[in-house]
């Protein structure tokens, strides 16, 4: 028991930490003044830091601080430019410190950077986004090419001050882990009354139930299929299927401890109130209402009282969906969303090169994850999945029904299964090194078959080309 506490020990803090964060949520969402409100908050999240990362926090504190400096120290034309750039250089810095004499950083110090990475670059991409709309507003201009949400979206200029903008950074919900959210969202949960009449405690208790399973799951799985197996001599000298099916139990046990760790955070925010929006509004993780915000900022108290509330708003995972959805696509959607609606509405939609856009996508978020070639190897292997898939799906299952429906249903997902626990092998291992002796014993087999598919899929296309309607498959 003392070996596993001592093994674990940076685990068992942050799990604390996270179970700290849930339990004190109902005492900071009963703080009625505003400024105290976030005075505290921001107490609570340095705390936090420090905890976690000693005197690594300053890493984290001063990234934090710069950006916002940042910020405010450029135009709001350019602030989310600016701010990029230099958020995503400190974040190279910090992770390649060691190579330059400075003292390492644990993992959990660097999930609070990269959630610090987001929350100003992303409050820099809505300053600028609010005053686009602002101008487009004013010049009765309407282009096509912009994001829909902006109709109703920036509804008017968010240009916070160093005050606010080091509260929101800073502030203890969902610091440690996420999910991300916008400072739209944190600024109306003090400003509006929701948190205070939908049931903090019921959604917490719901979304808390499942945790245990989680890691109880994760521990086990863990314990008897460990990572560092598939890079040994017994592991090379099993059975050829052995091998191939390994990387399945390495990413259920991996699979768990996300699910775990995201649940939790986003019981940090259902217990404090954060992210709570009236259902009509038809709330998207990380953006929050989609429709008709205007009117919930003029909602009655009566309204208030009475209406039906969630919190999509700060929903990272689709548990259900991360086990059953057919398709990798759609696997994508479901899987850490916030930080999906963070690439897509900092990255994929505002970069200029539409031909680059995923690209440009996909390298960001490699970089925020962090500079290990397995990284590169795993999220960047998914486009090209995708291309095979969806020919697949719109030559046989996008139109079957029934039974038929079912059988190529079960096909795809398991597919979509394989190639995943095939990326995620090289995501866990992270060195070049390391990732290229696995796939090695398994000589790369899935990137054959992969290719073989699409070759297949593209000859079968063409057949039906020939034979009566065009597939047409749409990139999304």
């Amino acid at each position: 028991m003392w070996e596993f506490v001592t093994k674990n020990k940076n685990d068992i803090i942050y799990l604390s930490l996270l179970l700290f964060s849930v339990f004190i949520g109902p005492y900071y969402r009963r703080i009625n003044i505003i400024e105290e409100k976030k005075v505290v908050g921001s107490l609570l999240g340095l705390f936090l830091i420090a905890t976690v990362s000693g005197y690594s926090a300053l890493h984290p504190i001063l990234s934090g601080i710069f950006g916002i400096m940042a910020i405010k120290s450029t135009t709001i034309q350019k602030c989310h430019v600016t701010t990029f750039f230099f958020m995503f250089g400190y974040l190279t810095i910090f992770r390649l410190g060691e190579r330059f004499g400075l003292s390492p950083s644990s993992g959990h110090t660097n999930l609070i950077e990269m959630i610090i990475v987001l929350r100003v670059v992303g409050v820099a991409f809505e300053m600028n986004g609010s005053y686009l709309a602002m101008m487009e507003r004013k010049r009765g201009d309407r282009r096509d090419d912009r994001p829909k949400e902006r109709d109703e979206d920036f509804v008017e200029l968010i240009n916070p001050d160093y005050v606010n903008l080091f509260h929101y950074t800073f502030n203890y919900i969902g610091l440690l882990t996420g999910p991300y959210y916008r400072y739209r969202t944190y600024d109306d949960y003090f400003k509006l009354p929701f948190s205070k009449h939908v049931d903090c405690f019921g959604f917490t208790i719901n979304t808390l139930k499942a945790v245990p399973l989680y890691v109880t799951l994760y521990l086990a799985l863990s314990h008897l299929f460990p990572l560092e197996y598939v890079l040994t001599e017994e592991h090379n000298s099993r059975h050829f299927v052995y091998r191939m099916f390994y990387p399945w139990l390495l990413f259920a046990a991996f699979r768990q401890r996300i699910y775990a760790g995201m649940t939790l955070a986003e019981s940090v925010c259902t217990s404090a109130g954060l992210g709570a929006y009236p259902v009509q509004g038809r709330n998207r993780s990380g953006h929050g209402p989609t429709v008709g915000y205007l009117k919930m900022k003029q909602m009655s108290l009566t309204d208030a009282e009475s209406a039906q509330y969630d919190f999509k708003t700060v929903e990272s995972m689709e548990v259900w969906g991360c086990e059953t959805v057919v398709t990798l696509r759609d696997s994508m959607k479901v899987w850490n969303k916030a930080v999906q609606y963070w690439v897509a509405m900092v990255v994929y939609k505002r970069f200029p090169l539409k031909a680059f856009k995923i690209h440009a996508a996909l390298f960001v978020s490699v970089i925020w994850h962090g500079f290990h070639p397995g990284y590169f190897f795993c999220i960047y292997f998914c486009p090209f999945y995708l291309m095979a898939e969806d020919l697949y799906y719109h030559l046989y299952y996008k139109d079957a029904t029934g039974t038929k429906k079912k059988i190529i249903g079960f096909i795809m997902w398991f597919l979509r299964s394989h190639s995943e626990s095939y990326q995620a092998a090289a995501f866990l291992l992270l060195s070049i090194d390391r990732v290229w002796a696995y796939y090695s014993s398994v000589y790369h087999y899935w990137y054959f078959v992969w290719f073989g598919f699409f070759v297949l899929g593209l000859i079968l296309n063409r057949v039906r080309l020939m034979l009566g309607p065009r597939v047409i498959v749409h990139s999304q």
